[in-house]
């Protein structure tokens, strides 16, 4: 072989030089621009992953806020039902629906919107959805017993106290805390409202937490069960008070009231003595009960010792020796009803009309005409002025006897009287008084009596006329 030229030679190192500096080139640049490439898709799809995690948040965060901020009524339930239940395609957990929901609830309750507050609480509950309820409770930033306080309050609200036992329901299947206060503050709301059958309720549902009502509570109580008729547990309540602590005077008489119905006396005067002992106040009022008591249960005996008994310490007033005045009448004990106006007066107590017709009462019935008389001339002496019941009284002694002058008294009585009296009665007066006047032949009185009758414009029924007519004939 030929030798090369060393021209050529050098000619062809510098061109084989410079095809390898250019492919270098090429290779650098294409590589620089994947790398640039790949760097510019990996951001596009960071930028576009944060936009769409953030998506969501932004839809939750409108529609709580709408659900929170809603008008009131019936378009709370449509907005709730559309805007803050999410369709599946927004993914949204039941949970989540259920949070939205307690949370929008109490937001209502807390800005005095009750009946919104209410209309969310008996949605959940017309869903089912109470296991649900339960959870988002348990986890709430406000512990359930403060949730369910105001949902009591906007009961109290809204005037329906007959969610009270639904909220207590609730809590106890969900095992949440049920404190005394919460207890009385229900039992003291239903009373407010006069549901005392339904404090009663809440009270069963105390005791089965094995808690004990306070003594203020069990005083109420004692009242709510005479309220609905439940005597025997109204007697039972103020049998534990009393254990515990000394009774009100207005439990003590709430339950004098319980015996005075049964005619206990034996009851009623044990209260009496318990309030002794325990130096409770005693009062007229007490001894007023207890003393009808004695009075409607034939222990009249015994309610006059314990009339002189407390008479002596000041404590009894007009009415309670008109009880026991009562007591005579009708038991016809004529003396010891007279006998009781003087002790009435020792007494430094002042005798009323009632007083006297009923002490004339009780004499009638005894067959005392003359002592009822002698009543009635102290009763004008007294300044008071004889009424209807004071004629009718008389009246009824007209068989057992009466003067001319003592029947001119009963006609003078009769003038005063006939505007209180129905016409029946007037009539039945002035046949009683004529017939009498008849009996005592003096014709001037019976014509007096006549001529008054007319002069009152009374009108005897046809029949009375009749037997006046054959009365007058006969004698």
């Amino acid at each position: 072989m030929s030798q090369m030229h060393p021209d050529s030679a050098f000619t062809a190192a510098a061109l084989w030089q410079s095809v390898c500096f250019e492919l270098t080139f090429f290779v650098v640049t294409v590589a620089l621009a994947v790398i640039f490439r790949g760097a510019s898709f990996v951001g596009k799809q960071t930028r576009f992953s944060k936009t769409k995690n953030i998506s969501k948040p932004k839809l939750i965060h409108a529609d709580h806020a709408e659900a929170v901020a809603g008008n009131e009524g019936s378009q709370v339930g449509n907005r709730r039902q559309t805007k803050q239940c999410p369709s599946s395609a927004q993914a949204f957990a039941p949970s989540d629906c259920m949070s939205q929901k307690v949370d929008s609830m109490i937001s209502y309750a807390s800005r005095r919107r009750a009946a919104d507050a209410i209309a969310i609480y008996e949605e959940i509950k017309a869903t089912g959805d109470n296991g649900a309820l339960e959870d988002v409770l348990r986890c709430g930033k406000r512990c359930p017993l403060d949730v369910f306080n105001l949902l009591v309050q906007c009961a109290v609200r809204v005037g329906r106290p007959d969610l009270m036992l639904r909220f207590l329901d609730d809590m106890t299947r969900a095992g949440f805390e049920r404190p005394l206060a919460l207890y009385e503050t229900i039992m003291k709301v239903l009373a407010s409202k006069k549901c005392y059958k339904e404090a009663l309720s809440v009270c069963s549902l105390l005791e089965a937490d094995g808690l004990e009502p306070s003594p203020v509570t069990l005083s109420c109580l004692v009242s709510f069960a005479v309220e609905v008729g439940e005597s025997d547990r109204a007697i039972s309540f103020f049998e534990r008070l009393g254990a515990v602590s000394m009774p009100s005077i207005r439990a003590y008489m709430t339950i004098l009231r319980v015996y005075s119905k049964q005619q206990n006396w034996p009851k009623s005067l044990a209260l009496v003595r318990d309030m002794q002992h325990r130096r409770a106040p005693i009062d007229s009022l007490v001894l007023n009960i207890v003393l009808s008591t004695g009075v409607a249960a034939g222990q009249l005996d015994a309610a006059k010792e314990l009339l002189k008994e407390l008479s002596l310490v000041g404590i009894a007033d007009v009415i309670s020796y008109n009880t026991v005045l009562k007591g005579c009448a009708q038991q016809k004990d004529g003396n010891y009803a007279l006998k009781l106006l003087d002790e009435m007066g020792q007494a430094k107590v002042t005798p009323n009309a009632i007083s006297f017709n009923t002490a004339m009462d009780a004499a009638i019935r005894s067959s005392r005409v003359t002592d009822a008389w002698q009543a009635l001339s102290r009763m004008i002496g007294a300044g008071l002025s004889p009424d209807k019941f004071t004629c009718t009284t008389l009246i009824k002694g007209l068989p057992k006897g009466a003067t001319s002058l003592q029947l001119a008294v009963i006609l003078d009585i009769l003038r005063g009287v006939t505007t209180e009296c129905d016409p029946s009665l007037c009539s039945s007066l002035f046949r009683s008084v004529i017939e009498a006047t008849a009996r005592v032949n003096d014709p001037g009185l019976t014509a007096r009596a006549l001529a008054q009758m007319r002069e009152q414009q009374v009108i005897l029924p046809p029949q009375e006329y009749q037997r006046l007519l054959q009365v007058l004939l006969r004698e």
